[in-house]
């Protein structure tokens, strides 16, 4: 099956579901080379060799939620000693000085941070300063306000956008599979929900990135239903930014203690490198953006899974607390001096970019000449 995988990758069609499954079930070592060479080489047809990243900083507005995923070892309940509510002063002296782009602003859904509080911190960022871009909500907060206020979606969404959003976090997809998402997260939004929010913040014009949860209870067959429907979403709509393939961090993790009980181990590093290559494969002809993580395995990995089909670092995130809580090592911060030393070390590019990749816009299409892929590649 691969060498018809390869003729298509070469000629620009999408792999089937089915060759998804299988690129993701392959077990020969060598084999499982050649997928990573493969998402390599579009890699470097879509993106040469530029390596990007954002100057940037994760805010979590407040750790008291009312829900209990299994696998968030970040969530408090509001009586816990190290539970917080930050203010507009807080949020303020965070950025302040940091001569960052753009925060990502997200928070645990509680009643103690109501819609109007929410955006009223929001509002604290753009009237410190106007040009830092709001990376903000994910589909998840976003029902949680509207149930709360009795809004719809679309006017919390407005409501957002009018306070300083300036596009959407794709995050809280966890695994786009209502099998697995009733075990890990079931007071969670379903998949079509989450599906209809990133929807409807892109009628009303933001962007957004596209995340998967993985290396937890689910199976190869619910990744590829979860790709599935992120193509067929940027098919639709084009306003995806970005794939961020995310490893779920165990240590601490209730999740992460029922897998350990049960004996479940997991070779994280080959299959975070899966992800990304088949990703790239998949996603060829409708994401260009494919993201690594360095705050789940360390700088050193994101740089080598930049030669498996990632063509992205991320940010410099400063304190990052969500993986940390989970028992992740790494996430305190990487400067953009680091950044740039690390991927220039093994002869890449590196590209200080903005939340919507707008580099891009100016850069020839990554598809070949209409001349070129107009020749059927045997």
């Amino acid at each position: 099956m691969f060498p018809e995988i390869k003729r298509k990758v070469l000629n620009h069609q999408d792999i089937t579901n089915e060759e998804a499954l299988y690129l993701f079930e392959i077990e020969d070592k060598e084999l499982l080379q050649d997928v990573f060479d493969l998402a390599n080489y579009i890699n470097e047809e879509q993106n040469g060799n530029v390596v990007s990243f954002v100057h940037n900083m994760n805010i979590n507005f407040t750790n008291v939620c009312e829900l209990h995923c299994t696998f968030c070892a970040f969530r408090r309940n509001g009586n816990e000693e190290d539970a917080f509510v930050l203010s507009e002063e807080g949020i303020v002296e965070k950025v302040r000085g940091k001569g960052i782009t753009e925060i990502t602003y997200q928070g645990g859904l509680t009643d103690r941070v109501p819609l109007e509080k929410a955006l009223s911190l929001l509002r604290a960022v753009k009237d410190y300063d106007r040009e830092i871009h709001c990376h903000a909500f994910s589909p998840e907060e976003i029902a949680y306000y509207s149930e709360k206020t009795g809004k719809s979606y679309r006017e919390v969404i407005a409501d957002s956008i009018q306070s300083g959003m300036d596009s959407m976090c794709g995050t809280a997809a966890e695994i786009l599979d209502d099998e697995i998402r009733a075990k890990v997260c079931p007071t969670k939004i379903n998949s079509d929900t989450w599906i209809e929010i990133i929807k409807c913040g892109h009628e009303l014009g933001l962007h957004s990135t596209s995340t998967i949860l993985f290396g937890h209870i689910e199976e190869p067959k619910h990744w590829v239903r979860h790709l599935n429907r992120i193509r067929d979403l940027q098919k639709e709509t084009g306003m995806i930014t970005e794939f961020i393939p995310l490893l779920f961090m165990p240590d601490n993790a209730p999740l992460g203690r029922v897998l350990e009980r049960k004996g479940i181990e997991q070779d994280r590093s080959s299959l975070q490198l899966r992800m990304l290559a088949v990703s790239r494969i998949y996603f060829q002809n409708t994401i260009r953006n494919i993201q690594t993580s360095w705050v789940k395995m360390g700088l050193d990995f994101a740089i080598q899974s930049l030669q498996c089909g990632a063509n992205d670092v991320g940010g410099t995130l400063y304190s990052e607390t969500i993986t940390r809580n989970a028992g992740g090592t790494h996430g305190e911060y990487v400067s953009v001096d680091a950044f740039e030393q690390r991927i220039e070390k093994i002869g890449k590019v590196p590209i200080q970019r903005d939340t919507v990749y707008s580099f891009q816009k100016s850069e020839e299409s990554h598809l070949l000449t209409s001349a070129v892929r107009g020749q059927e590649i045997e």
